[in-house]
């Protein structure tokens, strides 16, 4: 089992939920030594190493190894999955796994992204397009057939 610090679109608890198709432990959490971005022309965020900043998240717990194949489709290439340590909202210093941004700074916009702009702006797009047809890019890749 695995637990995942997450910082922008899975924040949403309705959206990682239906993403993995189940009910998640979820937390709040903290990530020190990074700092999250919006990115140009995106309406989710990255992270990059900042020694001075911390990330304010939440902590996805317990998750399998069919849940982290499936976030990791969702996150894509740009984003790289590292070992990091989180310390939840109980003061716990907890190892994660966090998706950490590797496309180039060149991408990041010179503001912090807003998950209330995100929720009124494109969580419904989110939760009736993008996560179907991720679910179904994800199962036709894993496809035997």
């Amino acid at each position: 089992m695995q637990n995942v610090f997450v910082y922008g679109s899975l924040l949403f608890t309705e959206l990682a939920e239906k993403l993995c198709e189940k009910s998640l432990e979820m937390k709040a959490a903290s990530l020190s030594g990074y700092k999250r971005f919006s990115l140009k022309a995106a309406d989710y965020p990255a992270i990059i190493p900042d020694k001075t900043s911390t990330v304010d998240g939440k902590l996805i717990t317990n998750l399998s190894k069919e849940d982290l194949d499936i976030l990791t489709f969702y996150e894509g290439d740009e984003y790289l999955c590292t070992h990091v340590l989180v310390r939840t909202e109980n003061d716990e210093i907890m190892p994660a796994l966090a998706f950490t941004w590797i496309a180039g700074t060149h991408h990041l916009a010179a503001d912090d992204w807003n998950p209330d702009d995100f929720k009124k702006e494109a969580l419904e797009y989110y939760l009736n397009d993008v996560i179907p047809e991720t679910l179904k890019a994800f199962s036709d890749q894993n496809s035997p057939f």
